[in-house]
């Protein structure tokens, strides 16, 4: 990430300068390669390499992902619907491409998630995380993922837990257990906005989601919980039926990897 993108930044950013969690977004959108380097290890888990694939970046958001992809072979679909953020994307993939390895390459499209505009089975793997959240039309979003796919191919996606007692996009204690209405004058009393903007999965929402196509989904995978800091609590949990059941309803946020199967 070079200067332009830097400064592409601070003007997207700029209507949140002077509140609370302007350093958490200017973070979340320069920090990516942190991400990504977590999210390859619980690839790599499962898949035998990450590398000379096709990628499609769902809710690419600035392109950090798309570009720490890229910098490991592989050829990435950058695919946004917000236009600010599709430009915020190329001025990233326009400071990083000099530097792309053989095979490594990023493409922008500004385009929804429930209708992609894609062949069928186009990617080897499909990125998207922190997005199901924002859309009402969540089955019409992983069959269209699953559309996209190849056979064999992964879906790697994450979604805060409705059930966890703080949201993460508001900081609010317990406002997902409250009706939509009573939320959103909840909402609307904080100055957060009009409307509470997000509709949060269960762990039972997101089991039915994901069996509504042909997936093989493990969710908080065992084998990643040496990646976590409490990952000495967890070997705990995972012994005790009970704690580990609890452990799914309430965890801040699910971690998927799906395998397209015929």
């Amino acid at each position: 990430m070079g200067k332009n993108f830097d400064q592409a930044l601070r003007e997207y950013l700029k209507p949140l300068e002077g509140f609370d969690n302007y350093q958490n977004w200017w973070d979340w959108y320069k920090n990516t390669e942190e991400r990504v380097q977590l999210y390859l290890k619980h690839l790599g888990e499962y898949l035998p390499k990450v590398s000379k694939l096709r990628i499609l970046d769902l809710g690419c958001g600035a392109g950090g992902v798309c570009v720490s992809f890229a910098n490991r072979r592989n050829r990435v679909v950058g695919l946004d619907l917000d236009k600010k953020l599709i430009k915020l994307t190329s001025i990233n993939v326009n400071d990083s491409e000099d530097d792309f390895p053989p095979h490594g390459g990023v493409s922008e499209i500004l385009a929804s998630g429930i209708r992609l505009p894609f062949k069928d089975e186009t990617f080897d793997l499909v990125v998207c995380n922190d997005v199901i959240e924002h859309l009402d039309e969540q089955e019409e979003l992983i069959r269209e993922i699953y559309r996209v796919l190849k056979v064999g191919g992964y879906l790697y996606l994450t979604t805060p837990n409705k059930r966890y007692p703080v949201e993460s996009h508001t900081g609010l204690f317990g406002i997902t257990l409250l009706p939509k209405p009573l939320a959103d004058v909840f909402i609307r009393m904080s100055g957060l906005g009009t409307s509470f903007p997000v509709r949060l999965v269960s762990y039972e929402n997101l089991i039915r989601l994901l069996l509504s196509v042909k997936f093989q989904s493990v969710i908080n995978s065992p084998k990643w919980d040496k990646y976590l800091p409490n990952s000495g609590v967890m070997r705990i949990i995972r012994r005790i039926r009970i704690l580990e059941w609890i452990f799914n309803l309430f965890t801040p946020m699910y971690t998927v990897l799906s395998r397209k199967v015929k």
